[in-house]
């Protein structure tokens, strides 16, 4: 098997767009020796190597758009205002984790997670993942804003998006040679700095961690330097880039199950369309 890593964006409720993506890899036996995802990049990482395909359409449109996973009922339930741990058991409950199938599946998983208590992000395997409580999961999906922090392996850890949004540097620790990216934004999409009410919040939140509103405020610019290693590999063609070919007006935030099985089709047929080119890229 060729080093090619997977990388997963994480975008909120767009990775149903991934989901669409990772269900035409399955449906046409593309396996990668290593993934890696950020946040709900994680999530969907989950179904793809335990091989589920009924559990990327669930997670991706079905859970996303659930309403009690948005509003008072997870900030009563879990002091957030998304329901992280709603989501996972809805998942859960609509299709369990193959566990088996996950943790025999020689593709390797990398979960980034940010550890507020040093304030770096580390990376866990997938023998990390628990299927009873999914803290792994539930930590990398707990933004700074909406959710409170998870312990997990005796630390404090939320969503590594904070820094590392694009893993591409990850890929490259872990000896891959080449890197299929999926993004859930659109091509022109330009990352705006934080505004100002964010890091009014974070100070609020976090009062005694400066470095979080540091790392807030050049959030932008890391983003923009993680794009920037992707392309020049793109140039070398060692890098490609999957991503919405059409924008349908779905944000993070998008909660409307028929929009969201669109973004899901329509990373399907984007991969679809681009099959040849991807076992190209990952034979050569």
């Amino acid at each position: 098997m060729k080093k090619v890593g997977l990388i997963c964006e994480g975008g909120g409720t767009k990775i149903a767009y991934s989901c669409g993506v990772l269900k035409c890899f399955l449906d046409h036996d593309i396996t990668f020796p290593y993934t890696v995802g950020i946040s709900a990049g994680a999530e969907v990482l989950l179904p793809f190597v335990s091989k589920q395909k009924d559990r990327l359409r669930i997670t991706g449109v079905e859970a996303a758009s659930n309403p009690k996973a948005i509003g008072m009922v997870p900030l009563f339930k879990e002091k957030g205002l998304f329901g992280i741990r709603l989501t996972c058991e809805f998942i859960e409950n609509k299709a369990p984790l193959d566990y088996e199938t996950f943790i025999k599946n020689e593709t390797k998983l990398d979960v980034g997670l940010y550890n507020i208590e040093e304030n770096k992000v580390e990376y866990f395997g997938k023998e990390y993942l628990d299927p009873n409580d999914q803290k792994l999961i539930i930590a990398a999906c707990s933004l700074f804003i909406l959710n409170r922090p998870v312990k997990f392996q005796g630390k404090m850890y939320m969503d590594a998006g904070l820094v590392d949004m694009i893993p591409i540097e990850q890929s490259i620790r872990q000896g891959m040679e080449k890197h299929i990216i999926i993004s859930t934004k659109e091509e022109d999409f330009v990352r705006k700095p934080a505004g100002n009410y964010q890091v009014h919040l974070a100070r609020m939140m976090y009062p005694g961690n400066k470095k979080i509103r540091e790392n807030l405020k050049i959030r932008h610019i890391n983003y923009a330097k993680q794009w920037k290693i992707v392309r020049k590999l793109e140039k070398e063609q060692k890098a490609l880039i999957l991503r919405p070919s059409a924008d349908y007006g779905v944000t993070r935030y998008t909660h409307e199950a028929g929009l969201l099985g669109k973004w899901f089709d329509l990373g399907y047929e984007d991969t679809l369309q681009r099959l040849d080119t991807i076992k190209t890229f990952m034979n050569e």
